[in-house]
């Protein structure tokens, strides 16, 4: 019985092998060959999409990285015209925000120029940070413009100049908002961003009633855009410490 069994398996193989020879012969190379070349597009074609992605993403990049960029020289000009104007109280802070500008600007190219060899996750991990980074310092420069509008309405309010002064405030809260929208999706700071918004308009009021507490109310708006511009400084000198 195990001898019958063995025969009959021995025959089967040699008739698969026969079998195999002949589908080969009568046309089995053909469709190995054809079945290679298909699969063989496939991954060209595969190699080309991966190209076209990785090369997609290096492209939109760059040009976030052109916005950051941007972004920074909208700030730098800021800076440059409140240095010029110097107004009182805002010195140190205008200086340290150039400062600071700076840093981050060769940080920036530095991120930039590394980001050619990371992978592409990586990469745009890395230029988030950075994009967050600058749209704080611009934010921060624009609410340090707005502090200077507040400085300016509290002299103007002293001097009985009420309508210079109201106007003032009203341009301090569009620059607040701006400084908001810079932010974007950046809720950090929405708190102290919600306290500078109230004491403005009640400094407004105060400033249309020709109410008593002026001086205190303006004040107030000054106190509240030190403290977010002391946060933001801080923060900035923080994330420049960390490790690229």
């Amino acid at each position: 019985m195990k001898l019958m069994t063995t025969t009959a398996l021995i025959i089967a193989l040699i008739s698969l092998g026969l079998a195999s020879v002949a589908y080969w012969r009568s046309g089995g190379k053909q469709d190995v060959q054809n079945l290679h070349s298909s699969l063989q597009r496939e991954l060209e074609a595969l190699r080309a999409k991966q190209k076209e992605l990785v090369e997609s993403a290096s492209q939109s990049l760059a040009a976030a990285y052109d916005h950051s960029r941007q972004r920074l020289a909208v700030a730098r000009e800021n800076l440059r015209q409140q240095k010029e104007e110097a107004v009182e109280g805002l010195e140190k802070q205008v200086k340290l925000a150039q400062e600071q500008l700076e840093a981050l600007a060769k940080r920036l190219e530095a991120t930039a120029l590394a980001a050619k060899d990371a992978t592409v996750s990586a990469a745009r991990s890395v230029e988030e940070a950075i994009a967050l980074r600058v749209r704080r310092i611009e934010a921060r420069a624009t609410l340090m413009q707005a502090k200077a509008k507040a400085t300016r309405a509290q002299s103007a309010a002293a001097s009985r100049e009420f309508e210079r002064a109201d106007q003032l405030l009203a341009e301090a809260i569009d620059l607040l908002r701006d400084a908001r929208e810079t932010l974007g999706e950046d809720h950090a700071y929405d708190a102290q961003l919600d306290a500078i918004k109230s004491s403005l308009r009640e400094a407004a009021n105060a400033v249309r009633a020709h109410a008593d507490d002026i001086r205190k109310r303006i004040e107030q708006v000054i106190a509240d855009a030190d403290r977010i511009v002391s946060t933001l400084e801080s923060d900035e000198t923080k994330a420049a410490e960390q490790k690229p």
